[in-house]
């Protein structure tokens, strides 16, 4: 091939071609190596724990009855226990701090911080069409939080994901998006302008407000600027087709979140595998109804308050050992697409866990933690202290650092876990 070509001029070739992944030959001069990409998964009804934490520490620990799932990738993960969030509490509405570690969200004024993911995709802005893909299983309770607080919606219909990543509009429909982004850089100068009038005449607290929402402004208005540049570009052409939400299909069930959770799998790594993205976050909403799993004839949620009793646990060890086999294929479907010398996985940071470490009490401490793939030497169980936590956000330091981000804390994470490397 010609090293002259572009990745961009390769996509244009038309429907005959597959879903490229990153080439060494058309990467960009600091680019000699696959780009690092980080998808992060929150079970909001969390995984049992004498089910998930093995009870030895170290390498040479015995898996669990949740990481037997996990078979043969045993060498490409870490698992922790003895993890969390300190003084997080909330019970559900801790979901909303998984990513965060903001303390105490059921407290009056609480005010959210920026999450990892948002924080991971302000590093590679403008390198990839998408800063930040954050999809959920159901409509609700976000993962990902701007640096001001404010709640990113998630994407939760599979063929509108799809058709954002792959399908391309006609003239027409690219004429009317650049028109979007001009009126919109327009209107935000205006109010730019009325802000800074408004300034003079408010009090200390009001003008913290205003500095605010004008960085959040600004941080739009650098995304716009990114989008008008990708929106005249090809998008990727992939074989595998667009899903739907119709029967059979899991979103014509809703009590089908492990199905659906699936299909967002399958987009994820589609995702990063066409550099349309580098970061995701992934939301996999509990449900209230039965799921359709065998041997399972309770619901989801009521499982989780089980109250000890051994039928209700046994059945919620079948719904959760489901979604660790759906995790499971996510990371062989990684590890399986081969990336110039190496894999999918060996540059993309898996992070799957819990807001609760015990469900059945809304607990917030000794949350399930896993993280899988992205290059670390891997193949080990890091115990914690199950009564003095380790603060999680140390591991989203590890991850920020692995990812390129320059920085030694996050949250209420001061330094890394350097058991993890």
């Amino acid at each position: 091939m010609n090293a002259r070509f572009s990745r961009r001029q390769i996509l244009k070739v038309g429907s005959a071609m597959l879903a490229l992944p990153w080439l060494e030959t058309f990467a960009r001069a600091d680019e000699k190596t696959p780009p690092k990409r980080i998808i992060s998964i929150c079970t909001s009804f969390g995984l049992y724990g004498p089910s998930f934490f093995p009870e030895q520490a170290g390498k040479d620990y015995k898996p669990s009855e949740h990481l037997e799932v996990l078979g043969d990738l045993r060498k490409d993960f870490t698992v922790f226990s003895g993890i969390s969030h300190p003084d997080i509490g909330g019970d559900h509405a801790s979901e909303a701090c998984f990513l965060t570690s903001a303390k105490h969200p059921t407290r009056p004024g609480f005010r959210n911080t920026v999450s990892l993911d948002v924080l991971a995709s302000q590093h590679v802005a403008g390198a990839t069409r998408f800063p930040l893909m954050t999809l959920s299983t159901l409509d609700g309770s976000p993962l990902s939080y701007t640096p001001t607080g404010a709640a990113i919606p998630a994407l939760s219909t599979p063929s509108q994901i799809y058709a954002r990543m792959f399908l391309a509009g006609n003239q027409g429909d690219v004429d009317r998006e650049l028109a979007r982004l001009k009126r919109g850089k327009s209107m935000l100068d205006r109010m730019r302008e009325r802000l800074g009038q408004l300034e003079k005449s408010v009090s200390h607290h009001d003008r913290q407000q205003i500095a605010d929402y004008t960085e959040a402004v600004r941080n739009l208005e650098k995304q716009m600027v990114a989008e008008e540049a990708w929106v005249k570009r090809p998008k990727p052409t992939v074989t595998e087709p667009a899903p739907n939400e119709n029967y059979p299909s899991p979103f014509a069930n809703r009590s089908d979140s492990i199905g659906r959770a699936k299909v967002l799998f399958q987009l994820a790594k589609l995702a990063v595998q066409t550099d349309s993205t580098r970061v995701v976050s992934i939301f996999i909403r509990g449900m209230d109804e039965k799921p359709p799993i065998d041997g399972v004839n309770e619901g989801h949620h009521g499982l989780t308050h089980h109250g000890r009793n051994p039928e209700k646990i046994e059945q919620l060890k079948i719904v959760e050992k489901v979604t660790m086999a759906a995790f499971r294929e996510l990371l062989i479907s990684l590890r399986d697409t081969k990336e110039g010398a190496a894999s999918l996985l060996d540059s993309t940071q898996v992070l799957i866990g819990s807001n609760l470490g015990d469900a059945s009490g809304h607990g917030t401490t000794n949350l399930p933690i896993l993280l899988a793939g992205g290059g670390y030497r891997h193949g080990q169980h890091i115990a914690g202290d199950r009564g003095n936590n380790t603060p999680l956000a140390k591991l989203y330091v590890n991850m920020l650092q692995k990812f390129g981000v320059p920085t030694d804390k996050f949250g209420s994470g001061d330094g890394t876990i350097t058991e993890l490397s």
